[in-house]
C-alpha cells in the first residue's frame, strides 16, 4: 500500500475558519477535539479531490 504524505500544517487554521463561518460559538471553537475532526476532514477532503 502506498504511502500519501499531506502537509497538515494550516488545516487548524483552515478548521477555525470554518467554524467562524459556520457560526460557532467562542466556546465551541476552543474544542480542541472538534477542531482536529474538521482538520481531518479537510485532509480527507483534500486527498480525495486530488487522487
Amino acid at each position: 500500500m502506498p504511502f500519501v504524505f499531506s502537509d497538515e500544517r494550516f488545516t487548524s487554521v483552515l478548521a477555525h475558519r470554518a467554524m467562524l463561518d459556520g457560526g460557532l460559538k467562542k466556546t465551541d471553537r476552543r474544542d480542541r477535539a472538534m477542531v482536529d475532526r474538521i482538520s481531518a476532514a479537510i485532509i480527507l477532503n483534500d486527498y480525495q479531490s486530488n487522487h
